[in-house]
């Protein structure tokens, strides 16, 4: 199986000696690292381009997507990092979000600019891959996971206000700056997506202060755990999903 793995920061520990291989997209090149890991072939992606330097409104979603789709990857681990919005889930903590609200306003959510396709999201996340990614984290002991969220996805740059965290924390468990479109897109191709997002800090008004490096120690320090999920998850994978994400896109079609 050909997998995917989306994420803002590179993972040394989890694939080795990887081949770079420039995908030549619509939406300009991409940067890929594949290697394998047991049966399977990898493709690791740095969302934010190769320098990781790209901003999270400027990320280039569907560059991102089509390359890893046009390698027929048929599964996507996304991994990002997050703040919580509820006082039950803390920094250093792992949530597997079962549900998402995109609130971002500029960016490109669709591969379909001159047609009228509106793929169902009622399931945003594969659900074979979600219960594989909780089993395989529920292993380390080492691990606080909590097997659902929803997912709140701000335009960034700027980090949230106090009274937008205030708002939103009434609907959604999380908050971070690079989920959509990504999931959308994914299943605008057919591919099953998980997400796998660890939690940084609390977000604004439920801490002092949102300082940027308080993100980079908390993601540091849990980096080798993110290696053993993804590792044990992948290693156990089946090449048949029991899902219905890569149903054809024809039947979104007007």
């Amino acid at each position: 199986m050909k997998i995917g793995i989306l994420c803002g920061h590179h993972i040394p520990d989890l694939i080795k000696n990887p081949e770079k291989i420039k995908v030549h997209t619509p939406y300009g090149d991409v940067l890929l690292h594949a290697a394998t890991l047991g049966n399977h072939e990898i493709y690791f992606l740095q969302r934010h381009g190769e320098q990781g330097n790209l901003p999270p409104h400027r990320v280039n979603h569907l560059g991102n997507i089509y390359a890893l789709a046009v390698s027929h990857v048929s599964s996507v681990f996304s991994v990002g990092t997050v703040g919580s919005m509820q006082m039950t889930i803390r920094p250093g903590d792992f949530v597997i979000p079962h549900d998402f609200i995109d609130t971002t306003k500029s960016r490109p959510v669709t591969f379909f600019d001159d047609q009228r396709v509106h793929v169902d999201m009622t399931e945003p996340f594969c659900p074979s891959l979600r219960t594989l990614l909780y089993k395989n984290c529920k292993k380390l002991k080492e691990v606080t996971v909590h097997e659902n969220g929803v997912y709140l996805v701000t335009e960034g740059p700027r980090l949230e206000t106090a009274a937008e965290i205030q708002l939103y924390s009434t609907v959604a468990d999380i908050v971070g700056m690079t989920l959509a479109p990504e999931v959308i897109l994914a299943r605008e191709k057919g591919m099953c997506f998980v997400s796998l997002c660890l939690v940084c800090n609390m977000a604004a008004g439920l801490q002092q202060r949102l300082p940027a490096d308080e993100i980079t120690s908390i993601y540091k320090k849990k980096e080798p755990l993110i290696s053993k999920i993804l590792q044990l998850t992948i290693q156990s994978l089946d090449e048949k999903q029991s899902c219905l994400c890569p149903s054809d896109v024809s039947q979104a079609t007007l």
